[in-house]
C-alpha cells in the first residue's frame, strides 16, 4: 500500500471518503478541518516514523491527498 492509499485509508475509517479523489480538494470538499488535520498529523506522525515541521502544516500541504503525500515524502527524505 502506496503512501496516498493509507492516507485514504485514514479518511475511510474515520467516514470521511466517499468520493474521495487524489486531487479532490479536501477543504472545499468539507473532508477536514482544524481539528481533523490535527489528527492528521498524529497519524501521519505515528503511520510514517516521521516528524512534521510545524511550517509544513499549511492548508495548501494538506489540501489534497497529493499534497500531504508530499509532505510524507519529503518528511522521509529528509530523514525526519
Amino acid at each position: 500500500m502506496d503512501t496516498r492509499e493509507k492516507i485514504v485509508e485514514f479518511f475511510k475509517s474515520r467516514g470521511k471518503a466517499d468520493d474521495l479523489a487524489y486531487d479532490t480538494d479536501l477543504f472545499k470538499g468539507g473532508y477536514i478541518n482544524s481539528l481533523f488535520a490535527l489528527e492528521m498529523v498524529l497519524f501521519l506522525e505515528e503511520t510514517f516514523k516521521i516528524k512534521i515541521k510545524n511550517k509544513e502544516i499549511s492548508e495548501k500541504n494538506f489540501r489534497t491527498i497529493d499534497s500531504i503525500a508530499g509532505v510524507v515524502e519529503r518528511s522521509l527524505q529528509s530523514g525526519r
